[in-house]
């Protein structure tokens, strides 16, 4: 398998790059460290430079932890590194990643045809429900396309052309990463999830994320209450004022040939 494999972690954090290091000896895969930027390393000016509050209060529910922030940058530092890399695509995860099922078929099935993906995103993380398209099977495994897309970033394939589209937008942090992705009208990159899970969060590492969220929320339940509605309500007008039609998706087109044809998942 020659699909370049980069984790994302903390290089102080030896007991995650330790388990990564034995799953995938234990599977045979190469992989490389991308060293996470900790949200405590952010000072205020930083943090300014790459957050923007006012944006955040237009776009999202609550304010984002320098967690949330770092994260974010952390994934850009490895968008950066694929565009300026050979690799028509790549796979990336969170070091709280594992794969709860063998990827070695699927991966080398990808690899066959790499160009075929570098404009799209695949997650591996997720499954979308029964609300999607498949687009194309791949050793076993469906690629959904859906408009309705699960949280985390966990771990995902990701094209050189996508991760370029993704890094050319340059706009100030307002969202979680895992929540600008599901604004798919904003950034334009198709982004596709197996048929069946192939990566989640190992239950032993508590997410330092998930802790600072819920200490980033409006203090009052009614202002809490008034966030999310007005958040729910941009995020559905976005979705049903966008209807995704896999024939009108450019970075689809390598991925609709006449022997991969489109049906609703069920």
């Amino acid at each position: 398998m020659s699909i370049k494999a980069v984790i994302l972690s903390l290089p102080n954090d030896v007991e995650r790059r330790r388990f990564c290091e034995d799953e995938f000896a234990r599977l045979g895969l190469s992989h490389e460290f991308s060293d996470a930027i900790s949200g405590g390393q952010l000072n205020n000016s930083e943090l300014q430079n790459f957050y923007d509050a006012e944006m955040n209060r237009i776009k999202f529910k609550r304010p984002l932890s320098r967690s949330e922030v770092a994260c974010t940058l952390g994934h850009r530092q490895i968008w950066q590194e694929i565009v300026d890399s050979q690799d028509p695509v790549s796979l990336v995860l969170e070091d709280d990643a594992t794969f709860v099922q063998d990827p070695r078929p699927f991966f080398e099935a990808l690899n066959e045809c790499g160009e075929c993906f570098e404009d799209v995103m695949i997650k591996l993380d997720g499954v979308s429900g029964n609300n999607g398209q498949v687009i194309k099977s791949v050793a076993d495994q469906d690629l959904v396309l859906s408009d309705r897309l699960p949280p985390r970033t966990t771990g995902y394939i990701i094209g050189r052309r996508a991760a370029a589209r993704l890094l050319a937008l340059d706009a100030p942090i307002a969202r979680p990463i895992d929540i600008d992705l599901k604004f798919y009208w904003e950034h334009n990159v198709p982004i596709l999830t197996l048929g069946q899970k192939m990566v989640a969060e190992r239950e032993e590492f508590d997410s330092t994320i998930d802790h600072c969220r819920s200490s980033t929320k409006p203090g009052s339940t009614l202002a809490r209450l008034v966030r999310n509605l007005l958040y729910q309500a941009k995020y559905t007008h976005g979705r049903l004022s966008h209807p995704l039609n896999p024939d009108m998706i450019e970075g689809l087109g390598p991925l609709m040939k006449a022997d991969s044809r489109v049906r609703n998942r069920v």
